[in-house]
């Protein structure tokens, strides 16, 4: 039985060193650093996407004008076509200047936005990529997990054990109590020898023989069983006087049989505590284990929705400009074969001999100039769409590199995450199957039973210390008796009890915190998460709403957007007024008014994404305050569970001290002859744990000491200062045992320096007082008086 103790506790032992080095690992690992520098990261990136959305705001406005300037260049370039004046010339020049200004400016905003969101990647992937090393170098927790569930399957096998020994040793002690009362009855019943008298006597002898056999195989008492022997021949002499003493007896080996059970029913109690703390300790390490596999399962899975969304809306974004780049190129090359045309057009009149008007300070140097230049800002343009078009490709095939490892990385978390939760069912069903709170309240109950029957005496070493009644020091084998066995499991069963109460707190108090930073962690990793998906969705919905209108109305603002054809009259008519400016122009073609509206249509659309976005937010503030709300009661909650389990873990405890004096009681009443041995030898091993336990037993036991206490402190109050004060003095100075022995020394030397000082005045010459009057009454020296002698 020890054997199995030893190896239980130092396979207990290895599983709380293995979760003690992996709760150090995860110390180490700074998970609440790792949080903090997470969490600026996240806030950098929250800002510089509120820094895309208002370039992309400026973006937007830049486009718009840049659109407002192309309608210029197109309404120069109809006013030019229609009347060919020096007016119409400059303003057509003018807004060609107007357009490749803007068209520099978009496309510096465009290279500013793209810098950004390769420098918000490059940030990202730097983020992902210390967290991936971070979590490689932290050892696997699937090792300690599985220590810890063979750990619990072998604790469950032994508590079986320890219910069904228990059940019988409950039946032995029934059926224990049974033979006592019928001893007591037929005790009360005896008076005589006759025949039926003569059987149960015999009947008592065979039980007693009973009790001899049962008490040299549990113990190897020789000397009790001799006496018993001597007692059953003198019952046959003397049958009622033997009788009594014979049931006295076997009411003794009763009383130390159910002590000795007592004290097993309370060693197994104390193990099976034991058992379901360590159980519980293991049941929240792999809860901790759990939570941080989810919490690296969610973070993986945040970031991978994160980097897919920015690549998408980056996608997007390109795309588009590349479209409008596109259709700027479209719309320049035309400008430009038109300004060809014109050009040619001048070109062949100067040749014919006809000289043109005055151009208002124009020359055609300087038009040709602007037109080269144009054209080289175009080129520009097409080969930064180009090189644009290009980059979007790579980083499309990126992302969906990306995308299938991190895809393959979640399919294995959560592999690990249903092996985890397989893992913490098995377990709560094993912490389900751990014995109950009714079967120890029913341990408690026959303690009281027994100690209502009486077997324990007045404790006669009560004023002792608990810890020195143990294993007494004998020379020979006879002294070792029930008394010192139960002993020496009383100080086994005091030091595990002691052992493992500072164990559990320490390891309460660091799952207790482990469990407060995982929950805020997981807590403010949740908001974040929740937070993201909504600004994504309304992000969304914000980009799709534009594009929700009809067809009537999106139709004609892309033909708007379109430049107009010309037809073959137009040109002739161009060509003609260019030739012959005094002939009558034609008369102008009808056109489509200019959606004035759209503008309107546009803004009324971003206000109204815009209040989606606040409202939105505003739910979600509010759902998060009724969180905060719902989470503060369930602390309150807690708090208050807590405190309770406190004030019954005080009453426990008060108990549990309260059995420990009863079998100390018991002890005493067994005999007195190895408690001075054991005196000594415990004398030196006092526990401040079980002292605290003594003091509340005995300030809520002992109601006499409390009054005594009481009476002396108001006695105090009523005396004198002066006799408080002699009081107090005397007390503080025979209190105590050094106080005693300064004072004797003290009065010692004062006595020595007075013995000292007289003879040293009464023997010594050079102590001559017949110079001072004051000394004249002493008597005379010793060498004076021997002159004196020697002269008469």
């Amino acid at each position: 039985m020890f054997s199995s103790s030893s190896s239980s506790k130092d396979q207990d032992a290895m599983v709380l060193s293995s979760i003690q080095v992996a709760s150090q690992n995860w110390e180490a690992f700074q998970w609440s650093g790792k949080l903090d520098q997470y969490g600026v990261t996240l806030n950098t990136t929250k800002e510089a996407r509120e820094q895309a959305q208002a370039a992309r705001k400026d973006i937007v406005d830049t486009t718009k004008q840049f659109k407002r300037s192309v309608k210029v260049v197109e309404t120069a370039k109809q006013g030019l076509t229609s009347s060919n004046t020096p007016e119409t010339a400059a303003a057509a020049v003018a807004a060609i200047d107007a357009m490749s200004k803007e068209c520099r400016v978009i496309v510096k905003a465009y290279q500013g936005e793209i810098d950004n969101l390769t420098r918000r990647c490059k940030n990202s992937e730097t983020a992902f990529s210390n967290l991936y090393q971070a979590l490689t170098e932290m050892p696997d927790p699937s090792a300690v997990l599985s220590t810890v569930l063979e750990q619990m399957q072998k604790q469950q096998a032994e508590i079986e054990t320890l219910q069904k020994t228990n059940d019988e040793v409950q039946k032995e002690a029934q059926k224990l109590q049974k033979d006592m009362a019928q001893l007591k009855k037929n005790n009360k019943n005896e008076s005589g020898l006759t025949r039926q008298e003569k059987e149960e006597l015999i009947e008592l002898r065979r039980e007693v023989m009973e009790y001899e056999i049962e008490t040299k195989n549990l113990k190897d008492q020789s000397v009790t069983v001799r006496k018993l022997e001597a007692k059953i021949a003198e019952l046959q002499e003397n049958a009622v006087i033997d009788m009594q003493e014979k049931l006295e007896i076997a009411q003794e080996e009763l009383a130390e049989t159910e002590g000795r059970r007592a004290a097993e029913a309370l060693e197994r109690e104390a193990a099976m505590e034991r058992k379901v703390e360590n159980l519980e300790l293991q049941l929240k390490a792999e809860r901790a284990g759990r939570a941080a596999a989810q919490s690296h399962l969610l973070d993986a899975d945040e970031g991978a929705g994160e980097r897919e969304a920015a690549w998408e809306a980056q996608r997007r974004i390109l795309v588009d400009d590349s479209e409008r780049l596109r259709q700027t190129l479209h719309v320049v090359t035309r400008e430009r074969d038109d300004l060809g045309l014109k050009l040619a057009a001048v070109t062949g009149r100067s040749v014919g001999g006809k000289t043109p008007p005055a151009s208002g300070g124009i020359s055609m140097a300087d038009f040709v100039l602007e037109r080269k230049a144009y054209e080289a800002e175009v080129a520009e343009l097409a080969h930064t769409a180009s090189s644009l078009r290009e980059e979007l490709k790579a980083k499309d095939e990126s992302v969906v590199e990306e995308r299938r490892s991190l895809q393959a990385k979640v399919s294995a978390l959560e592999q690990d995450k249903a092996a985890l939760s397989a893992s913490v069912s098995s377990l709560e069903g094993q912490l389900a199957a751990a014995p109950t709170q009714s079967l120890l309240n029913s341990m408690k109950r026959e303690l009281r039973i027994l100690k209502r029957l009486e077997y324990n005496a007045d404790d006669v070493d009560a004023a002792e210390d608990p810890e020195t009644t143990g294993t007494g020091i004998s020379g020979d084998d006879d002294d070792k008796d029930l008394e010192s066995v139960l002993v020496e499991k009383l100080r086994r069963a005091e030091s595990d009890l002691v052992k493992e109460r500072n164990s559990r707190l320490e390891q309460a108090k660091e799952c207790e915190r482990l469990r407060s930073e995982m929950e805020a962690s997981s807590k403010a990793q949740t908001e974040a998460e929740k937070l993201v998906q909504s600004l994504e969705k309304d992000l969304e919905r914000a980009i799709v709403a534009p594009s929700t209108p009809t067809d009537a109305a999106s139709k004609p603002r892309r033909t708007a957007n379109m430049p107009t054809p010309v037809s073959e009259e137009e040109e002739a008519s161009t060509l003609n007024s260019i030739l012959d400016p005094n002939a009558t122009p034609p008369p102008p073609v009808a056109k489509q008014a200019p959606q004035a509206s759209a503008a309107a249509t546009e803004k009324a659309e971003d206000d109204h994404s815009v209040a989606t976005i606040v409202m939105a937010q505003r739910d979600r503030l509010r759902a998060r305050c009724e969180a905060l709300e719902a989470e503060r009661d369930s602390f309150k909650r807690e708090l208050q569970v807590q405190v309770q389990s406190a004030e019954s873990l005080k009453s426990d405890n008060t108990k549990l001290y309260e059995k420990v004096r009863y079998l100390q009681n018991f002890s005493g009443t067994g005999g007195n002859r190895g408690g001075a041995g054991f005196n000594k030898l415990g004398a030196n091993d006092r526990d401040l744990d079980l002292e605290a336990l003594e003091q509340r037993y005995e300030a809520s036991v002992d109601p006499f000491r409390q009054f005594g206490r009481s009476e002396r402190q108001r006695k105090l109050k009523e005396m004198p200062p002066m006799e408080r004060i002699v009081f107090v003095v005397a007390k503080t100075v025979l209190g105590t045992k050094a106080m005693r022995t300064a004072l004797v020394a003290y009065v010692t030397c004062l006595h020595l320096l007075v013995f000292i000082t007289t003879m040293h005045w009464s023997h010594n010459a050079t102590c001559d007082h017949s110079d001072h009057e004051h000394l004249a009454h002493l008597p005379p020296v010793v060498h004076e008086a021997a002159k004196n002698l020697k002269g008469g």
